[in-house]
């Protein structure tokens, strides 16, 4: 099963604030991309969710004991709309980190209903098997220029992690390697191998 694009009305773009609006569709999954929902079904391999679980089994307390900031999932979004562009787009990664300064954003947008208009600090996505290398490359390019500091995209079958920051060469790390929350998550390591224990 592949993407689907729908609309609220045919041919018209939808805003972000709208979006927000939008029904919650039992089986699916959406974000919105320059205007207009994509359609997504749900993940069939478990691994996806495993994934992300033993990342955030250490992850979570290292932020939480630390006061750091907060993690979310994959059903908050970011409204990561460039100014100027012609539709808007919020996304959730399958992991984010939001750092502690920039809480407040992310609590007024949940007094208003909307999508917090920031990128997170760090974020993390696991590649499923419908998304091909062009699409990943594409959308951790977005979200480092949308303001993501550090993102991490992982590749299940190959069993490594891609390292992504803004004016630094993407670095690939493997099974014996460890991932390090740099200057956005400060200490923070954990073996790569880790990920993919299941």
């Amino acid at each position: 099963m592949g993407r689907y694009t729908i609309t609220i009305e045919p041919g018209a773009l939808t805003s972000a604030e709208e979006y927000a609006r939008l029904p919650d569709e039992p089986g699916w999954h959406t974000e919105l991309t320059d205007g207009r929902v994509i359609r997504m079904p749900m993940v069939k391999d478990h691994a996806h969710g495993w994934i992300i679980d033993n990342l955030s089994r250490r992850l979570s307390p290292y932020v939480h004991d630390r006061e750091l900031g907060r993690l979310t999932y994959s059903q908050e979004g970011y409204d990561i709309s460039n100014p100027g562009a012609e539709g808007e787009t919020a996304w959730a990664p399958d992991l984010a980190f939001v750092a502690t300064e920039r809480v407040s954003i992310v609590r007024e947008a949940r007094r208003l209903g909307i999508y917090p208009r920031l990128a997170p600090d760090l974020a993390v996505e696991v590649i499923s098997p419908s998304q091909t290398r062009k699409e990943a490359t594409d959308k951790a390019q977005r979200w480092l220029a949308a303001g993501v500091r550090l993102m991490w995209v992982i590749w299940p079958e190959s069993q490594t992690v891609e390292v992504w920051q803004a004016d630094e060469p993407m670095r690939t790390l493997s099974a014996h390697d460890r991932l390090d929350g740099l200057e956005v998550v400060p200490g923070f390591t954990m073996p790569v191998a880790e990920l993919f224990a299941f």
